[in-house]
């Protein structure tokens, strides 16, 4: 039985059975909530692929360090808002990669 697939969904990556990239840990903090406007912050600087991806680290580092919880660390803070800081194909990218 031949492939009637096209050379573009030949080369594309398969994305059934993957689970998300980032595994968030649990948060058992009581009133834990991230703020709509800390999020549009981070979205204010969306890396898309095309820009420096040090630059965009610099500033999401800086943005997010900015956010203080006693009892969540600021690493899962980081790993719940990076998600929000990508758009276009390095959004794609990042729901691609296998975990």
């Amino acid at each position: 039985m031949a492939d009637n697939r096209t050379m573009a969904q030949m080369l594309q990556a398969p994305i059934e059975g993957y689970e998300d990239v980032i595994v968030v840990p649990q948060v058992n903090a009581n009133n834990f909530e991230l703020k709509q406007t800390l999020i549009n912050l981070v979205q204010s600087n969306q890396f898309t692929g095309r820009q420096d991806p040090h630059n965009h680290l610099r500033f999401f580092n800086k943005v997010t360090s900015t956010f203080r919880h006693p009892e969540v660390p600021n690493t899962t803070v980081k790993l719940l808002l990076f998600p929000f800081s990508l758009e276009g194909e390095a959004l794609i990218w990042l729901d691609k990669e296998p975990p």
